[in-house]
């Protein structure tokens, strides 16, 4: 069974925005190695956002499907 899980662009945006944040915060700490980790996934939600900016208005809601397995 699917499960969509869907973002709107500002909702995208938002944890694009925290995701910064925290890595920045990590690498004025000195932890630099979990700061990298918070700008991958920061970057993740960037492409996603990026492909949504080539859809019409309508259309930009990203979709991310979850699957449930059953033992």
């Amino acid at each position: 069974m699917k499960r969509p899980i869907t973002f709107t662009s500002g909702q995208l945006l938002d944890i694009i925005s925290v995701l910064e944040e925290t890595e920045n915060s990590l690498y004025d700490g000195d932890n630099k190695h979990l700061a990298v980790y918070y700008m991958n996934m920061a970057l993740q939600f960037q492409r996603m956002y990026d492909l949504l900016q080539g859809l019409p208005g309508e259309k930009r809601v990203a979709q991310l499907t979850i699957f449930e397995f059953e033992d």
